[in-house]
């Protein structure tokens, strides 16, 4: 990812990426499981961490 002066960050690597997206997937399907099972909390407890950082 870029920072605000348009510098890509250097820790930023494939490797990482790859790391962050199958987290995200896993999380995903996480969301999807607590949905339907009605689990009010994991939902909320997933979300936070996306929207809280």
């Amino acid at each position: 990812m870029d920072d605000a002066g348009g510098r890509a960050d250097p820790r930023d690597t494939a490797q990482t990426r790859a790391l962050r997206d199958a987290l995200a997937a896993a999380d995903v399907k996480r969301l999807v499981r607590a949905s339907r099972e009605n689990d009010g909390d994991e939902v909320e407890q997933i979300r936070r961490r996306y929207v809280e950082g």
